[in-house]
Protein backbone atom coordinates (compact mmCIF):
# COMPACT_ATOMS: atom_id res chain seq x y z
CA UNK A 1 0.00 0.00 0.00
CA UNK A 2 2.66 2.19 0.75
CA UNK A 3 4.00 2.17 -3.01
CA UNK A 4 0.87 2.82 -3.84
CA UNK A 5 1.24 6.14 -2.02
CA UNK A 6 4.17 7.52 -3.24
CA UNK A 7 3.46 6.45 -6.60
CA UNK A 8 0.03 8.64 -6.32
CA UNK A 9 2.43 11.34 -4.84
CA UNK A 10 4.82 11.15 -7.64
CA UNK A 11 2.27 10.85 -10.54
CA UNK A 12 0.25 13.52 -9.73
CA UNK A 13 3.30 16.12 -8.52
CA UNK A 14 1.67 16.42 -4.93
CA UNK A 15 5.04 17.43 -3.15
CA UNK A 16 6.67 19.88 -6.06
CA UNK A 17 6.22 23.07 -4.40
CA UNK A 18 6.08 22.49 -0.45
CA UNK A 19 7.07 19.97 2.29
CA UNK A 20 4.88 20.81 4.65
CA UNK A 21 1.52 18.16 4.30
CA UNK A 22 -1.64 18.94 6.37
CA UNK A 23 -3.84 15.84 6.66
CA UNK A 24 -7.22 15.99 6.95
CA UNK A 25 -8.45 14.01 9.60
CA UNK A 26 -11.98 13.55 10.22
CA UNK A 27 -11.18 10.07 12.52
CA UNK A 28 -12.68 7.68 9.86
CA UNK A 29 -10.45 4.92 8.26
CA UNK A 30 -9.84 6.54 5.36
CA UNK A 31 -8.24 9.40 6.72
CA UNK A 32 -6.32 7.61 9.59
CA UNK A 33 -5.14 5.28 7.31
CA UNK A 34 -3.53 8.08 5.15
CA UNK A 35 -2.07 9.95 8.30
CA UNK A 36 -0.61 6.19 9.19
CA UNK A 37 0.80 5.81 5.81
CA UNK A 38 2.24 9.09 5.72
CA UNK A 39 3.76 8.97 9.25
CA UNK A 40 5.62 5.76 8.27
CA UNK A 41 6.94 7.68 4.67
CA UNK A 42 7.86 10.42 6.37
CA UNK A 43 11.71 10.53 6.41
CA UNK A 44 11.65 8.77 2.87
CA UNK A 45 9.99 12.25 1.43
CA UNK A 46 11.49 14.74 3.35
CA UNK A 47 8.10 15.93 4.77
CA UNK A 48 6.85 17.49 7.66
CA UNK A 49 3.38 16.27 8.62
CA UNK A 50 0.45 17.71 11.15
CA UNK A 51 -3.55 17.30 10.84
CA UNK A 52 -6.34 19.41 10.85
CA UNK A 53 -10.14 18.19 12.36
CA UNK A 54 -13.26 20.82 11.73
CA UNK A 55 -15.88 19.36 13.61
CA UNK A 56 -19.02 20.17 11.81
CA UNK A 57 -21.56 19.43 15.19
CA UNK A 58 -23.57 17.69 12.33
CA UNK A 59 -23.72 14.09 14.45
CA UNK A 60 -23.85 14.89 18.04
CA UNK A 61 -21.90 12.77 20.20
CA UNK A 62 -20.59 11.15 17.62
CA UNK A 63 -19.14 14.17 15.92
CA UNK A 64 -17.71 14.58 19.51
CA UNK A 65 -15.87 11.17 20.01
CA UNK A 66 -14.61 11.37 16.69
CA UNK A 67 -12.97 15.16 17.65
CA UNK A 68 -11.67 13.28 21.13
CA UNK A 69 -10.43 10.49 18.67
CA UNK A 70 -8.30 12.46 16.63
CA UNK A 71 -7.15 14.57 19.38
CA UNK A 72 -5.71 11.60 21.02
CA UNK A 73 -4.69 9.60 17.94
CA UNK A 74 -2.10 12.98 16.99
CA UNK A 75 -0.74 13.42 20.44
CA UNK A 76 -0.35 9.53 20.49
CA UNK A 77 1.42 10.17 17.26
CA UNK A 78 3.13 13.63 18.41
CA UNK A 79 1.22 15.23 14.90
CA UNK A 80 1.04 19.06 15.95
CA UNK A 81 -3.11 19.42 14.71
CA UNK A 82 -5.30 22.32 14.55
CA UNK A 83 -9.01 21.46 15.87
CA UNK A 84 -11.84 23.81 15.22
CA UNK A 85 -15.46 23.28 15.64
CA UNK A 86 -18.32 25.30 14.41
CA UNK A 87 -21.72 24.65 14.27
CA UNK A 88 -22.77 24.29 10.30
CA UNK A 89 -26.34 24.70 10.67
Amino acid sequence: MLNKVINAIEKYDMLSSSKKVTVALSGGADSVTLLYALLSLKEDLGIELSAAHLNHQLRGEESERDEAFVKALCKKLNIPLVCEKTDIN
